[in-house]
């Protein structure tokens, strides 16, 4: 388990001297464990903790757009909280990583000293059952998993030694030296070895390569991730599109679009489409590549995908991990009602706590504060929905993150309350005749939008330009 003076890792870098390029890293699981854990991140942590510059397709600009949108279009306070800090599924699992570079963060509970609720939230700013406000910070232990860490043994994955390509291939240090010559590039005479240290700043930098690069480490352990430019592909979807353009059985939402002789200018959508689209800053990254498949074209992620397919098939992952790493769910309560993708939530793990809510435990424990019979069992905690909007009514309605009205959304994904000022705008400054066309979106059609928004920076116009072009020229929804 990782603790404060752990915080970072030594790895044998060998650099191909005449390429000047890293051609392997030799490390143990803590750097393996370290990397697999990119793909239980959701989306908007990673836009997060990369402050808005990961460059993954548009989901800065639409992460940008949930910080700004006004909190009157929203549900409840905590659903903004939600998009721009969701809940890890793994969070606390992923806390005894050597580098934990997304730490959990408080959990709160309601203010009265005495709650027969046991409630607690994720986020503060919300309501307890028992009317109180949810803002008082809470010691925890929820730590679940009971496994004694030994040698040999890490988070996601076990063994002694791993090699890992610059691409981020990984292999057990048995593979790798099987074929040797592919891992050397060919040329070992050229090859030196480095002793190198990483910490959390230089994990961070990884990250961020391994989503827009080939070479991550390279660009990070050798050139300090400097004069690196994204790569930004444009996912093929047109020939998707043709197959399935038409299947009204699957048409779930309308969407209107704004069409120039070019590109989609913007969209109207209603809340429910909008709460899909919001919904995609809470997928890991890994349920990225799950529901996209071949489409997922982020950078060098799919090599730690399909590296953790080879290893599990050999053994090296830890039991219960394959599905956390490959199928990742969300957190619960961070479903939308309105999704169409079918993205799994995590059932909810049991928590305890005694009615003064002294500690959050994954254990039943018995408090002592009891102002009469100087004790007290500790009973089941209650997670509370940040989406639900009257915690004290069992009919409230919940499951959506904003409110029942018109949207704007633009090419880039950035989402407004449906304003005729900014249309207007953005039609004066392209002054080309604008067509207004609808589409039905089902769970394949958001797929295609989520593969371009992962992708590129038009995601409108390569999810759904052909399709609506088809549609003005005479073609069928």
């Amino acid at each position: 388990m990782a603790t404060d003076h752990q915080q970072e890792i030594t790895l044998k870098v060998f650099v191909n001297k005449a390429k000047n390029c890293v051609a392997f890293v030799e490390s143990d699981l803590d750097f393996v464990d370290v990397l697999l854990s990119f793909l239980t991140l959701p989306v908007g942590t990673v836009v997060r903790l990369l402050n808005k510059q990961s460059s993954l397709g548009c989901f800065d600009k639409l992460y940008q757009s949930v910080e700004q949108l006004d909190e009157k279009y929203l549900v409840t306070a905590g659903c903004r909280s939600m998009l721009t800090k969701p809940v890890n599924s793994s969070g606390v699992k992923c806390q005894k990583l050597r580098i934990n570079i997304d730490k959990m963060g408080e959990l709160y509970t309601c203010l009265p000293y005495c709650c027969c609720h046991r409630s607690f939230s994720y986020y503060s700013g919300l309501k307890c059952q028992c009317g109180g406000d949810i803002n008082k910070a809470v010691t925890h232990d929820i730590n679940q998993d009971h496994v004694d860490y030994q040698e040999f043994h890490g988070v996601f994955i076990k063994g002694d030694k791993f090699g890992v390509t610059d691409a981020l291939s990984i292999a057990s240090i048995e593979d790798a030296m099987s074929s040797s010559d592919e891992w050397g590039d060919g040329d070992w005479s050229n090859l030196e070895q480095r002793v190198l240290k990483i910490e959390r700043a230089q994990v961070l930098d990884i990250l961020k390569q391994s989503l827009i690069s080939g070479t991550p480490l390279t660009d990070v352990l050798l050139h300090d991730g400097v004069g690196i430019t994204p790569k930004c592909s444009v996912p093929s979807v047109e020939k998707t599109v043709a197959s399935k353009a038409f299947d009204k059985e699957k048409q779930t939402y309308s969407i209107k679009l704004a069409l120039t002789r070019s590109k989609v200018l913007y969209a109207v959508a209603s809340r429910d489409l909008v709460d899909v689209i919001f919904s995609i800053l809470t997928f890991p990254l890994g349920t990225l590549k799950k529901h996209l498949g071949s489409r997922f074209r982020i950078g060098c992620l799919n090599n730690l995908y399909g590296s953790v397919e080879r290893l599990a098939s050999l053994g090296y992952v830890v039991s219960g991990c394959e599905e956390r790493l490959l199928n990742p769910k969300l957190a619960p309560y961070f479903n939308s009602k309105c999704q169409v993708i079918g993205v799994e939530e995590e059932k909810q793990d049991v928590y305890y706590a005694c009615s003064f809510r002294c500690k959050l435990s994954a254990t039943r424990y018995h408090c002592t504060s009891h102002p009469f019979t100087g004790y007290q069992t500790a009973e089941q905690a209650n997670l509370i929905d940040p989406k639900r909007q009257h915690p004290t009514r069992s009919d409230s309605p919940c499951g959506s993150y904003c409110k029942e009205l018109l949207y704007m959304v633009s090419d880039e994904l950035v989402v407004t309350p449906l304003c005729l000022t900014e249309a207007f705008l953005l039609r004066k400054e392209f002054s080309e005749s604008v067509k207004m066309v609808e589409l039905g979106i089902g769970e394949e059609e958001a797929l295609d939008l989520l593969s371009a928004a992962s992708s590129s920076k038009t995601a409108l116009t390569v999810a759904f330009f052909a399709r609506a072009n088809a549609v003005v020229n005479g073609g069928k929804r």
